[in-house]
């Protein structure tokens, strides 16, 4: 698709000067957003701990895990809870098609960073493993993702909903507060259990593991990756919700529709 093909209202054209008065001006409020953002991490970081008594079993490439071993001797970790997709009561063969575009950006670059400050990124799903490993493969991932079928791993942390096991809730939200704030589309699906996305952390004093945080939906976006990339342009992700209108291209697809393509099939 070439640009002349694109119906789009595109931005205003300006001189310079203009253009750089305007930058500037945002220039301000991004550094206000900056300065909040540093203050918001300072006050994420001050949060309590929560010890983790609760004995997790995940099974792993090498046979089955505890919560401790997924840190691999690190000092922290930070795990991905990698939305599956199930039918019927049955896992399918192909996980979240955004989560899998999530962890390929985070599988082919950051991990080097993370493990030189002491910490480690692991995946996580309720699908057993011989789901999980052909699909790694056909990713080409040499990130760890383990099983947490047959524990209360997902449950506990809220992306497996399942209203017999509890009340439906995401988000720290639940159903009917989602539904007053527009998210109500989380329970829009009826097989249940059914899961969705989140990331949590842990820290490790010696042997001793506490959960420190953990965050779900447009959350795990503060991590970076390609919408970070193209939050900065001017047709945005080019999706529906974004202002102003006019900028959607028909690139661009809410995270989860059939629209959104696995990694290997750019």
């Amino acid at each position: 698709m070439t640009t002349t093909e694109i119906d789009i209202t595109y931005p205003r054209v300006v001189s310079r000067a203009e253009w750089l008065k305007a930058r500037l001006d945002l220039l301000a409020r991004e550094k206000e957003l900056t300065a909040a953002r540093d203050r918001l991490n300072t006050q994420r970081r001050n949060l309590p701990m929560v010890r983790m008594d609760k004995p997790y079993q995940f099974e792993g490439p090498t046979g089955p895990a505890s919560l401790l071993d997924l840190f691999a001797g690190s000092h922290q970790l930070i795990v991905y809870h990698f939305m599956w997709l199930w039918e019927k009561g049955q896992p399918l063969d192909e996980g979240c098609r955004s989560c899998s575009g999530w962890a390929d950006e985070i599988a082919r670059g950051h991990l080097q960073s993370l493990r030189a400050r002491g910490t480690t990124l692991a995946l996580v799903s309720r699908a057993p493993l011989a789901k999980l490993t052909p699909f790694k493969k056909r990713m080409g991932w040499t990130i760890p993702w383990y099983s947490s079928l047959g524990s209360d791993f997902n449950y506990d942390f809220g992306v497996t909903l399942d209203a017999s096991h509890a009340p439906l809730a995401y988000n720290y939200r639940t159903k009917a507060e989602h539904e007053k704030a527009g998210t109500g589309y989380y329970f829009g699906n009826d097989d249940q259990p059914y899961d969705l996305p989140g990331l949590s952390c842990f820290l490790r004093r010696g042997d001793e593991v506490f959960h420190t945080y953990s965050t779900y939906g447009r959350g795990a976006e503060a991590t970076g990756g390609g919408y970070g990339f193209l939050d900065l342009t001017a047709l945005g992700r080019q999706e529906d919700w974004e202002e102003p209108k006019g900028r959607k291209t028909g690139l661009g697809a809410a995270a989860g529709s059939p629209q959104v393509k696995y990694p290997d099939q750019y």
